[in-house]
């Protein structure tokens, strides 16, 4: 009873850690479309008092991950947006560029200032192998991740503790001595089941008994590892996406009709 109560707290908290709600002002529900002239972007501003008012940065990343920050972005963008729904940005992109080619993921960032100080390289990936959720603050706003940084760190420092705490409370039992004695021998016969030992010898080997369930510890090490080596590959492939991401504007672009509509892509000279 004590060890199952002392489990769910355990749980409880390393719960409330991973799971636990901001109360900053976040960007949500990303809508996007296009019109005949423009990119339509729509969002959301939740967990803010009605009072605030928050900077929003808008860029847009091509296909490749280059960063195109538009001139012609006009509506709920820049110095002073206040918390609601359905907040609108257009973008008129034939204003800025003749053809365009591929599509474009809209990138929203709140109260941030300049971001992209935080936009590196695949080598912090190092700084998370060191400490999981380390990296992340170097190649990732932490506001915008649903999963922040320190979630990732309590979470695996919980579940390698959590290891750590089952293995030292395994129980050992050690093996049972039986003293020299006359026994019932496998190999005897029905005139003479009984064999003479004139020594100690091991009835039952040492064994250990788990302290929540079987493999306990190595389940939880496990779970735990996995968890590292998931932040470290995430830092990595986030990295690199980062050291693609270009600061200006495309040189080239194009527009081109497709199956379904207009189709959005670009190309770049070197």
């Amino acid at each position: 009873m004590i060890k199952s109560s002392l489990l769910f707290i355990y749980i409880f908290v390393l719960c409330s850690l991973v799971n636990g709600q901001e109360s900053k002002a976040k960007i949500g529900n990303i809508r996007t479309e296009m019109t005949g002239h423009a990119m339509i972007i729509k969002y959301d501003i939740i967990g803010s008092s009605p009072e605030s008012c928050h900077k929003i940065n808008f860029v847009v990343l091509d296909n490749m991950r280059n960063t195109i920050c538009p001139d012609s972005a006009y509506g709920d963008v820049g110095s002073c947006v206040y918390e609601g729904d359905d907040k609108l940005i257009v973008w008129e992109i034939y204003k800025e560029f003749d053809v365009i080619y591929g599509d474009f993921t809209p990138r929203l960032t709140i109260d941030a200032g300049d971001n992209r100080r935080q936009m590196r390289g695949a080598e912090y990936a190092l700084l998370s192998l060191a400490l999981p959720g380390l990296g992340d603050y170097f190649v990732a706003d932490a506001k915008e991740m649903k999963l922040k940084p320190w979630h990732k760190t309590a979470f695996t420092a919980g579940v390698l503790g959590l290891s750590w705490a089952t293995y030292r409370n395994r129980l050992e039992i050690p093996p049972v001595m039986a003293p020299p004695g006359w026994y019932l021998s496998a190999d005897g016969t029905a005139e003479e089941p009984l064999i003479y030992i004139d020594h100690e010898w091991m009835k039952k080997p040492a064994t250990t008994e788990p302290w929540l369930f079987p493999y306990d510890a190595e389940v939880f090490l496990g779970i735990g590892i996995a968890s590292w080596l998931f932040d470290v590959i995430w830092v990595a492939r986030r990295g690199s996406e980062n050291s693609r991401v270009q600061n200006q504007a495309l040189e080239h672009l194009s527009l081109a009709p497709g199956n379904q509509g207009v189709m959005l892509s670009y190309n770049k000279q070197f």
